[in-house]
C-alpha cells in the first residue's frame, strides 16, 4: 500500500512539473524521427502508429524529416510494474549536439522533453489510453512550436541587447537616482546565466508591446544579472527570474514576484500594483 502511495505521489508530481516546460522550440526546422518501445505491455506493432503520428505532426508544422539529421525527435516508451498494475511512461524528446557556453565543447543534450503516463491493470487493453496520452503530448508540442516560431519571426532581441533595445536601466544606483528624480518606482528584474525561464520571461512577456507600455509608463525598468551586476543582496531571495517593485522614496521592495509568470498573469500583477497606488 505504501508503494502505491509513493508511486502515485511521483506520478502527480511529474504531471505538475510538466505542466509548463523550460524548453523552447524556436528554430527547430529539421529532425530525425525515432521511436523506441521497451517492455512487454505495449506491442511493438505500435511503432508504426507512433511514427505515423509523428510524421503527420511534423508535416503539419512544416518540419523537415527527410534523411538523417543529428537532431532527433523521439518517442520513447517504457513501463514500470508495481503489484498488479503497470505504469506506462511515454517520453517525447528532442536530443541533439550543443556547444557549452564556457568552452564551446560539444555535448549531447535534451533540448525538449515532455512525459505522459497512464496505469494499466492486468488484462487491460492499452490502445485507447496510449493514443489519448500520445495525442495530448503531440498537441502540446504543436501548440508550443507554433507559438514560439511565430514569435521568433517577430522578435530578434538576444539577452545581450535586451536592455538597450527595450529601454531598461542596467545600473542599480543610476536607476534609483532616476526614479527619485521623476518620482517613479523601480521595477527590478533579476536574471542569471543559463536561466531558460529568464529568457522566456523576456521574450514571451516583457517584449510584448502592451506590457512594455504599462512598464514604461509607471516604472523605471531595471534588469540586472545577479551573478555579475551589483545590487542590494536582500533582493536575491530565490531562483530567477525575480521581479521587485521598489519604492523610490524608501528604496525598499514593497512587492516581489518569484519565477516565471505568463503574459496574462504579469499584466494582472502590473495593473493591480498601479491601481493600489
Amino acid at each position: 500500500m505504501k508503494l502505491k502511495k509513493i508511486l502515485l505521489l511521483v506520478f502527480c508530481t511529474n504531471i505538475l512539473l510538466n505542466a509548463s516546460t523550460i524548453f523552447t522550440l524556436s528554430g527547430v526546422n529539421k529532425v530525425y524521427l525515432v521511436v523506441e518501445i521497451s517492455g512487454k505491455t505495449i506491442p511493438k506493432s505500435y511503432k508504426s502508429m507512433i511514427m505515423e503520428s509523428l510524421q503527420n505532426m511534423t508535416d503539419d508544422l512544416k518540419i523537415d524529416t527527410k534523411g538523417y539529421d543529428p537532431r532527433s525527435l523521439a518517442v520513447l516508451v517504457n513501463e514500470t510494474k508495481f503489484n498488479e498494475s503497470i505504469l506506462i511512461n511515454i517520453q517525447l524528446i528532442i536530443g541533439e549536439e550543443v556547444k557549452r557556453l564556457d568552452n564551446n565543447e560539444k555535448t549531447f543534450a535534451l533540448t525538449y522533453q515532455d512525459m505522459g503516463h497512464f496505469v494499466l491493470k492486468d488484462g487491460d487493453d492499452p490502445e485507447d489510453a496510449f493514443e489519448d496520452t500520445l495525442d495530448t503530448m503531440l498537441l502540446k508540442f504543436s501548440e508550443q512550436y507554433l507559438e514560439e516560431n511565430k514569435k521568433i519571426s517577430k522578435v530578434a532581441i538576444d539577452e545581450q541587447h535586451f536592455a538597450s533595445e527595450m529601454g531598461y536601466e542596467t545600473n542599480y544606483e543610476e536607476a534609483l537616482k532616476k526614479a527619485q528624480k521623476i518620482k517613479k518606482n523601480v521595477m527590478l528584474v533579476l536574471v542569471s546565466n543559463f536561466c531558460p525561464w529568464c529568457r522566456k520571461f523576456e521574450q514571451r512577456v516583457l517584449l510584448k508591446d502592451e506590457i512594455n507600455s504599462i512598464i514604461q509608463q509607471n516604472y523605471i525598468p531595471l534588469i540586472l544579472n545577479k551573478e555579475k551586476d551589483p545590487f542590494p543582496k536582500e533582493f536575491d531571495i530565490g531562483f530567477t527570474p525575480i521581479i521587485h517593485f521598489i519604492d523610490h522614496k524608501t528604496q525598499k521592495s514593497y512587492k516581489h514576484v518569484i519565477g516565471y509568470n505568463n503574459k496574462d498573469e504579469f499584466t494582472y500583477i502590473l495593473r493591480s500594483d498601479h491601481l493600489a497606488k
